[in-house]
Formats: structure tokens, C-alpha cells, sequence
């Protein structure tokens, strides 16, 4: 007598499709995971920056532009910090450049996603 072998899949090889299966959904619902954290990150780096930026555009209309000002506010759940000094920083290498003429003005925005200032030099004196 022969035997016929079994037509179908043993219960080994459906074990082993269904491992396999279930890696494949377990990665991809990593990489969706992944991706939405990195974008609830962007958006908040991105809210910061248009804080810090609606801020030092409001610096010398609004704001007195003025050497050893301090403003600190609130927006929600971020925290902003404005500081003027007197001069360049020492990383923004310009060269010589006669004292009292800029003014660093800088914005720090924390409080929710990444940490981010902007700074910007501006004419201690209006040249008009």
C-alpha cells in the first residue's frame, strides 16, 4: 500500500506564517508609532519658533529696543524669556564693530516639544 501525501498546510506551517505575520504587523505598527512622535515633535519645534519669532519681530515696535532689557511671558503651555545686550556675542564673529552701535537680541520659547532661540542683532541707535 502507498500513501498519499496530504494536500494543505501541517500545523507547523501555519504556526510559522502566523509568527511571521505577527513580526510583520509588530514592525509596522512600531514605525507608525515612530513616525507620529516625530511629527508631534516638528509641530511643537515649529510652534516654538513662530512664538519666537512673532516676539522678535514685536522687539523695538512693541518692545523698547533697549542694552539689559529682560521680558519674560507665558503662551499657553510655552514660557518665553527676552534678553538684549549690549553688543555681538563672542560666537558671532563680525569682526570689529565700534561698541554701541548693535544690540543681541535674543528669544528662548520652552515649555512644550524642543527648546528652541532665535537671536537677531539690531541698531542700538535708528539710523534715520
Amino acid at each position: 500500500m502507498t500513501r498519499r501525501r496530504a494536500r494543505g498546510f501541517t500545523l507547523v506551517e501555519a504556526l510559522v506564517a502566523m509568527a511571521v505575520a505577527t513580526v510583520t504587523v509588530a514592525g509596522f505598527y512600531s514605525a507608525v508609532g515612530t513616525g507620529a512622535r516625530l511629527e508631534r515633535a516638528a509641530e511643537d519645534q515649529a510652534a516654538n519658533v513662530l512664538l519666537a519669532s512673532q516676539i522678535l519681530d514685536r522687539t523695538g515696535v512693541d518692545i523698547p529696543l533697549r542694552a539689559g532689557l529682560f521680558e519674560e511671558g507665558q503662551v499657553g503651555p510655552r514660557r518665553w524669556r527676552l534678553t538684549i545686550t549690549d553688543g555681538v556675542q563672542r560666537d558671532m564673529d563680525l569682526g570689529r564693530i565700534p561698541a554701541g552701535h548693535l544690540l543681541t537680541v535674543a528669544v528662548s520659547v520652552t515649555g512644550q516639544g524642543p527648546d528652541v532661540t532665535l537671536r537677531s542683532l539690531r541698531y542700538a541707535a535708528s539710523p534715520l
